[in-house]
C-alpha cells in the first residue's frame, strides 16, 4: 500500500519532466482473504501483525488528482497465494498517468509485484517491475535469499544480469501504513527501490486520530505519514485510514491527491496540459547573460527546499515569502591553469557521483565509446565536460514528451527533452571519470502565448577546481544562467509536490560591470 505515492510521483515526475522547455522562445507545435477484524479489534489484541490487518476484500482502485484534475489511476492489493508448495503474500501495484504536452499525449504505466514469505516479518523472496509508455520499456525481474537479490534488467536492447546485497525488506514494508495505524506507533524498515535498484530507509508514523466528513457522514480515521529516503524527505506522504482498513485519502503536498473510487470511475481521466499546469508565471522577462544575479521573491517554497549553495542563497522576506538570489558566474575552471587535470577529476567527489546506475548506465559500450571519442585530447576536467555537453546538445533532437529511462536508450533514440539530455551527459561524464550529478528545478522560458514563466527543468552539475559547476546540455549553456532555480539534486521526485503552490511575486536583476577576460558566453 505505501508504495502508491512512490510510483505515483515517479510516474508524475516522468510526465512533468516531459514538459521541460527547449532552448527556444516558440513551442514545438488468486485467493480471497478470510473475514477481517476492524482496526480497533486488532489494536486491542496482543502483537498485531501485518497478516491480520483489516483490508477491503479485493483490489483497491484510486483516482490520482494533480491540482484537482484527474491525471491517472491506480490499483493495489495484498493477497495470500499458493505458489508450488509454498504459501506467500503478494503485493501488487499498478499505476497509469496521462497528460498532454505541447498537444502530444503522454502516458506512463508502472506495474510492481513483490512476493513475501507468508508469516510475520516474512522476507522479500521475489519481485517484478515493469515500466511502459513514455520513458521507454523496461522490466526488472528478480529473486532474493539471505539478504541477497539477483535480478535481470530487461530492455529492448537486451538483458543485463545484476545483483544487490543487504536487502532486508519484509512483509511489514508491504503494508506499513495500515500497520502503523493499527499499532498507533512507528514502523521502520528498509525497502528495495526497484527503479534505482538500491536499498533505502522508510519510516511510517501514526500521527493522530481525525474525522473525515462527506455526504453527511463522519468517519473516524487514523492519520499516518511516510518518510522515504530520497523520495519524501522534504514533502511528506500523508494517509487517512478508516477503522475498517479502507484507505480514504493519500496526499503528497498540495499537488498530488489519491482517493478511492470504483474501477470504472478511477479510469475516467481528465484532459490536462502539463505544460501550462506546471509553469510558474513571472512578472517580467528574464535575461540569460552570464554573469548575472537574479533575486526572486517567492511564496510556497518550504524551508526544506531552501538549501543554500555556491549559486543560491535565501533570506526571509516576511508574510511567508523568501528572497532567493541565484548568481550565475564564470567558474574558476574556465581558466585552464585552474581547471582540474582530467587524470584527477574525481578529487573531492563521492562515489555516487562517479558510479554507473540503472539510469546513467555508462557501462554500456556505446555510451563509454562516445564519451572517450568526444573528450579526445582534452586534458582538463571542465574543458572535457564542455565537449561532452556540446556533443549532447548537438546530437539529440529536442523532442517534447519523448522520454527514455536510460542513457543508452537516449543515445540510440537520438532524441528527448531535458531529462534525456541530463542523463546522457551524466553518464558520459562519469564514463571518463568526471564527477557529475543530475539536478532539477525550474527555468525561465516564454512561448507563443507570451507568458513569461518558470517551467520544470533538469540540468547537470560537474565538479572541477573544487566546485560544482552547473551546465545545461539542453540549452547548450557552458554555465547554466541565473534563471535556473534549483529545487533538488539526484533523481528525487518530491519537488513535484510544489506544483500549484510555488509562486514568484517579483524579480530583481543585477549584472557586474564587465565579465572576466576570456569568458565564454552562453548561447542565445
Amino acid at each position: 500500500m505505501q508504495r502508491l505515492p512512490r510510483i505515483a510521483t515517479l510516474a508524475l515526475a516522468t510526465l512533468v519532466a516531459s514538459a521541460c522547455p527547449e532552448r527556444r522562445e516558440t513551442p514545438v507545435p488468486p485467493g480471497r482473504r478470510p473475514p477481517q477484524a476492524t482496526l480497533a479489534t486488532v489494536a486491542a489484541s496482543d502483537g498485531p501483525d501485518v497478516l491480520s490487518l483489516p483490508r477491503p476484500d479485493g483490489p483497491e482502485f484510486f483516482g490520482l488528482y494533480l491540482l484537482g484534475k484527474k491525471a491517472g489511476w491506480s490499483r493495489t492489493e495484498l493477497v495470500r497465494e499458493q505458489r508450488g508448495n509454498r504459501a506467500v503474500m503478494v503485493a501488487r501495484s499498478d499505476m497509469t498517468m496521462s497528460a498532454t504536452v505541447g498537444g502530444r499525449p503522454v502516458e506512463r504505466t508502472i506495474r510492481e509485484e513483490r512476493v513475501y514469505e507468508a508469516r510475520p516479518a516474512g522476507a522479500l523472496i521475489a519481485f517484478r517491475s515493469e515500466w511502459s509508455g513514455d520513458g521507454g520499456e523496461r522490466k526488472v525481474v528478480g529473486t532474493c535469499a539471505a539478504a541477497a537479490c539477483r535480478f535481470d534488467e530487461i530492455t529492448p536492447t537486451g538483458v543485463q544480469h545484476r545483483s544487490i546485497d543487504g536487502v532486508t525488506e519484509t512483509i511489514e514494508e508491504g503494508d506499513s501504513v495500515r500497520l502503523a495505524a493499527v499499532r498507533r506507533s512507528v514502523v521502520r524498515g528498509r525497502e528495495l527501490d526497484l527503479d534505482k535498484m538500491r536499498v533505502r530507509e522508510v519510516e511510517t508514523t501514526f500521527r493522530k486520530r481525525d474525522v473525515i466528513a462527506g455526504g453527511g457522514v463522519q468517519t473516524p480515521v487514523s492519520v499516518v505519514t511516510v518518510w522515504r529516503q530520497e523520495v519524501s524527505e522534504r514533502i511528506v506522504e500523508e494517509y487517512r485510514v478508516a477503522d475498517d482498513g479502507r484507505l480514504l485519502e493519500l496526499r503528497m503536498g498540495e499537488a498530488l491527491v489519491m482517493r478511492p473510487e470504483t474501477e470504472a470511475s478511477a479510469k475516467q481521466l481528465d484532459r490536462i496540459d502539463l505544460f501550462a499546469m506546471a509553469r510558474v508565471p513571472l512578472p517580467r522577462s528574464l535575461p540569460r547573460d552570464v554573469p548575472t544575479s537574479i533575486t526572486y521573491r517567492m511564496t510556497g517554497l518550504p524551508a526544506s527546499f531552501q538549501t543554500p549553495d555556491a549559486r543560491q542563497r535565501f533570506a526571509p522576506a516576511g508574510d511567508g515569502a523568501v528572497l532567493l538570489t541565484v548568481t550565475a558566474r564564470n567558474p574558476a575552471a574556465m581558466d585552464p591553469a585552474k581547471d582540474t587535470p582530467l587524470a584527477r577529476a574525481g578529487d573531492g567527489a563521492g562515489p555516487d557521483d562517479l558510479a554507473p546506475t540503472p539510469q546513467a548506465d555508462f557501462d554500456d559500450p556505446a555510451v563509454a565509446r562516445l564519451a572517450r571519442e568526444t573528450v579526445g585530447d582534452a586534458r582538463t576536467t571542465y574543458a572535457a565536460a564542455l565537449r561532452l555537453s556540446d556533443e549532447v546538445y548537438k546530437r539529440l533532437v529536442k523532442s517534447y514528451g519523448t522520454s527514455h529511462d536510460r542513457a543508452s536508450d537516449v543515445l540510440r533514440a537520438g532524441n528527448g527533452d531535458c531529462t534525456e539530455h541530463t542523463i546522457l551527459l551524466v553518464a558520459m561524464a562519469r564514463a571518463v571519470g568526471i564527477p557529475a550529478r543530475p539536478v532539477h528545478g525550474v527555468v525561465y522560458a516564454r512561448y507563443a502565448d507570451g507568458v513569461d514563466a518558470l517551467y520544470w527543468h533538469a540540468w547537470v552539475e560537474v565538479r572541477s577546481a573544487g566546485e560544482w559547476i552547473a551546465v545545461d546540455p539542453t540549452f547548450g549553456q557552458p554555465v547554466a544562467d541565473a534563471t535556473h532555480v534549483l529545487l533538488g539534486r539526484g533523481l528525487q521526485q518530491d519537488a513535484v509536490g510544489l506544483l500549484g503552490t510555488l509562486a514568484v511575486k517579483s524579480v530583481d536583476v543585477s549584472r557586474p560591470a564587465a565579465a572576466p577576460t576570456g569568458a565564454k558566453e552562453n548561447r542565445k
